[in-house]
């Protein structure tokens, strides 16, 4: 481990748990099922004794690629306010809107406005763009429905993270190249917005012991590029896209994270693309630990700055 990190002791009680929920194999070398299913597994284990939250509902809306699953999560006091379009992480290829279930009570119980999780298809069986499709296909759905659903269409966010902050980004830029409505602000966590980056973080805590290994980043993102990864899109690589004109952005990210400095070439890039950007790193902390909230004090912390970020867009 890199010398000059000191990783916060809960993280490494609650990993302790995680491995004991799902061993720890190399993923890549499974088969798909038993992959996810582990990894799964892992994410799950955190979610039990989640806030309370008024009004909990499931949506199945039609697509081209099938039945996609939105879940909106409204607290009491959040009708005639504004939403959060919450997009999950997992590498493109893992977790759901039930791996994330708590971590999206915490953002709406703290932010006091409603959050719609986006339960989108995954690679490698289904590579880009199907991810990307079912979260514009959610973005038109929240917009369509919005008032109904006693939320203000006005005042939505998106916020994704890891795989889901990639997501977010690449909607964000599309919107704004199609002339539709953008959303007020994008929170950014811990993502990955670019495949085959030589950066220092990659080098330090890429190696292993850390959890996301260089290697396994690369996997998911041979995963979710498919047949375009020689030559990837842009709304697959949101990191090389023109980001003039988004809207306001939170990057928070882990200190010891293979990823941390996509967010930090991201920050450069908004800062010259003169877009507002609050950036945030959370010490001792490592990539995933965003979902321990039950078990970690840094991770509660960290999810209830993001969602305050969120609220002053939102509420």
């Amino acid at each position: 481990m890199a010398d000059d990190v000191v990783i916060d002791s809960e993280i490494l009680a609650a990993r302790i748990l995680q491995a004991k929920a799902a061993p720890a194999l190399d993923i890549t070398a499974l088969p798909t099922a038993e992959a996810r299913r582990l990894a799964n597994a892992a994410a799950m284990i955190f979610n039990d004794g989640a806030p309370f939250v008024a009004r909990v509902e499931d949506f199945m809306v039609p697509t081209a690629g099938g039945d996609l699953q939105l879940r909106l999560y409204q607290p009491e006091s959040a009708r005639g306010c504004g939403a959060v379009l919450y997009i999950h992480g997992g590498g493109w290829f893992a977790c759901n809107v039930d791996t994330h279930d708590r971590m999206m009570r915490v953002i709406a119980d703290t932010a006091g406005v409603s959050v719609v999780g986006v339960d989108f298809r995954l690679s490698p069986e289904h590579p880009f763009p199907a991810a990307f499709d079912d979260c514009r296909a959610a973005w038109a759905w929240l917009q369509e429905h919005a008032a109904e659903q006693g939320i203000d269409p006005a005042r939505v966010a998106v916020a994704g993270d890891s795989a889901g902050a990639n997501l977010a980004l690449a909607l964000s830029v599309h919107l704004r190249d199609t002339g539709q409505f953008m959303p007020v602000g994008g929170a950014l966590l811990y993502g990955c917005f670019a495949p085959g980056l030589d950066t220092d973080t990659m080098r330090r805590f890429g190696q292993g012991g850390y959890g996301l290994t260089a290697a396994r980043m690369g996997w998911y993102w041979d995963n979710y590029l498919g047949p375009a990864t020689a030559d990837p899109p842009v709304l697959a690589t949101p990191l090389h896209a023109d980001l003039t004109g988004l809207p306001p952005q939170f990057l928070g990210i882990a200190e010891a994270d293979t990823v941390s400095d996509d967010s930090r070439l991201l920050l450069a890039r908004l800062e010259a693309a003169r877009v507002p950007a609050e950036f945030v790193v959370w010490r001792g902390a490592t990539h995933g630990f965003l979902q321990m909230t039950r078990d970690v004090a840094l991770a509660r912390t960290a999810v209830e700055e993001t969602a305050r970020a969120l609220a002053r867009w939102t509420a």
